[in-house]
């Protein structure tokens, strides 16, 4: 994930354009207090059970019903990625052991599976994102620091495989079809690289032109794009066979992931360091629109939607000087919360 220092720097005004503000009518409905809370990375939503996960230290669970929220569901020292792998099984990682963990809905631990081995290189983000790719049915554990992907077979809990794509890698998306792309950065530039889990190789690497700091990246599989956001404030939509650019959208910066919801063709962009959050619509491969820019709060990055009712929630706190060893700006007591937002 991308470095969240820059949450606390001030940032230029959005130049978006004012006309298409609100048009899609989705509005901040609520907060929900998140206790005392920690720093966080990726969430994700089992439709299922309905739920959100998130990486905070392990596992937060807010249940979208009741809107409770358990904290240390599960218990980590530096989460990023959370993965939903179906039958009430869900993945977090942890970056400090190298250990992937198996839960369940109530937070039993099912597996832990050691990464170490097979995944030299230590860091922050010595293990990153997380994503099933349902073909073969491996886990895809990201190493953000060497670009090695580890694939990870949770039935027997034990690493089967391993693919270098080198760089930085951020975050990946599974087509369905055994193919998975990942966002990669190579010092001042940026691609999406196509990896075939099957054939433990990558197959298409497509460069993002004046991109700095590729981030979030979703996969919209009725048009075949590739949605990708950079931390500049750049939005891409990329034929994923091809690697055509569909459409170049200027949103926020200092965004961390996109959220997709593809039963209202709509994508969004919460972007930290100008407090906004950019609502895209998708009405096909060549045909993309900003309608609605709307006001978060500063550090409000990432999020997961339910793609049920439609309504998003995004992680948001006050921050504080980070605490070494961590260089990220530490969460103000108290102050954790989820913003809701709904269409309207």
């Amino acid at each position: 994930m991308r470095d969240i220092v820059s949450w606390l720097a001030l940032c230029a005004a959005l130049s978006l354009p004012a006309a298409h503000a609100g048009a899609a009518g989705y509005v901040l409905t609520g907060r929900i207090p998140g206790g005392a809370g920690e720093a966080w990375d990726y969430a994700a939503i089992d439709p299922a059970g309905g739920k959100l996960y998130l990486a905070q230290a392990g596992i937060t669970a807010l249940d979208l019903k009741d809107r409770s929220v358990t904290g240390g569901l599960v218990h980590a020292k530096l989460s990023h990625g959370v993965a939903v792998l179906g039958e009430d099984r869900f993945a977090v990682d942890d970056s400090t052991s190298k250990e992937v963990m198996v839960f369940d809905s109530e937070g039993k631990i099912l597996a832990t599976i050691p990464t170490a081995p097979d995944n030299p290189v230590n860091g922050l983000h010595a293990l990153d994102a997380l994503v099933l790719e349902p073909r073969s049915g491996l886990l895809v554990a990201v190493n953000g620091e060497s670009g090695l992907l580890l694939l990870i077979d949770v039935a027997r809990a034990r690493v089967a495989g391993t693919i270098s794509v080198g760089g930085h890698p951020e975050f990946a998306v599974a087509d369905g079809r055994g193919t998975i792309y990942i966002n990669v950065n190579r010092g001042k530039r940026s691609e999406i690289g196509a990896v075939d889990v099957a054939a433990r190789t990558v197959t298409k690497r497509y460069p993002l032109a004046r991109c700095e700091g590729a981030t979030g990246l979703a996969y919209d599989e009725s048009a075949r794009l590739l949605l990708a956001v950079c931390d500049n404030g750049i939005f891409k939509a990329i034929a994923a066979e091809s690697g055509r650019m569909a459409a170049s959208l200027k949103v926020g910066a200092g965004a961390d992931a996109i959220m997709w919801d593809p039963r209202r063709r709509t994508a969004f962009v919460a972007s930290g360091d100008s407090g906004t959050l950019s609502i895209i619509s998708v009405r096909s491969a060549s045909d993309l629109a900003l309608v609605q820019v709307l006001q978060t709060q500063r550090g409000t990055r990432l999020g997961a939607v339910d793609v049920n009712t439609g309504i998003l929630y995004l992680p948001a706190a006050r921050f504080g000087p980070p605490k070494p060893p961590i260089p990220y700006p530490s969460v103000v007591p108290g102050s954790f919360e989820f913003l809701v937002i709904s269409p309207n």
